[in-house]
């Protein structure tokens, strides 16, 4: 079972729109597969990332920056599952 967190970034306005991606860590939670049903508490301290930035959306409707957190889970017939969701960040003053 892999975790991963992905920085995406969009820049730009109609046709001139550029995508950027950047796997920002990754991490293997466990290896081999997990038992049926099984929970899989997971702590991830995020303090120790200095390229993470805070969520941006469409600021000028020009930029965006979001972040996902990439699942993806192996089972024992070495079929691949993958989960992606959307996160938000935000700095704390």
């Amino acid at each position: 079972m892999e975790l991963a967190i992905i920085k995406r970034e969009t820049s730009g306005a109609g046709s001139a729109t550029f995508n950027e991606a950047e796997t920002v860590t990754k991490f293997e939670i466990m290896d081999g597969a997990p038992v049926r049903a099984e929970s899989i508490p997971i702590r991830l301290f995020l303090s120790g990332f200095d390229q993470l930035t805070p969520t941006m959306r469409n600021v000028n409707n020009k930029f965006s920056v979001k972040y996902f957190i990439n699942l993806v889970l192996i089972d024992e017939e070495d079929r691949r599952y993958f989960k992606q969701q959307e996160i938000t960040l935000w700095r704390k003053l």
